[in-house]
């Protein structure tokens, strides 16, 4: 029952996503190569910060539905859950896949930003979602 509540909370996270991406916006300006805008090009501004900590933040409640979704089975002898590379490689490539998709889509809205950073901040942050999830687990599990 929890994992199904976790797809469909995945299901209108994703959707909520697309919806607030593919509105229009007013800036028009493609970033096709990755990072070009540092921290000492720009300054420490408000707008990298919301650049930043918004790409990043607004994927973290996918990363952790699809935590929860996926959730990797005990394994038996310890009890223990088993998180190995293919489970977090599971969660990160669903962030990569929805945000390249959007990204792709804006590419072809005249009102929207195609950025590639934004690929690379939104895959981190389902990333960081998964991981809240995995430590809240182990913590969890490891009081009882």
């Amino acid at each position: 029952m929890l994992k199904r509540l976790a797809w469909f909370a995945a299901a209108l996270i994703a959707a909520w996503l697309l919806w607030m991406t593919l509105r229009p916006n007013h800036e028009v300006a493609a970033e096709l190569v990755p990072l070009t805008a540092s921290a000492t090009a720009r300054g420490i501004s408000s707008h990298l910060l919301i650049d930043l900590a918004g790409n990043i933040v607004v994927f973290v409640p996918l990363g952790a539905a699809l935590a929860v979704a996926t959730w990797p089975p005990r394994s038996r002898p310890a009890g223990r859950r088993r998180f190995d590379p293919r489970w977090w490689l599971t969660v990160a490539a669903a962030g990569f896949v929805l945000s390249l998709g959007i990204e792709v889509a804006q590419f072809f809205i005249p009102t929207r930003v195609t950025d590639v950073d934004d690929v690379i901040l939104n895959t981190l942050g389902t990333l960081a979602g998964a991981a809240v999830v995995s430590l809240a687990a182990q913590w969890y599990t490891e009081r009882k």
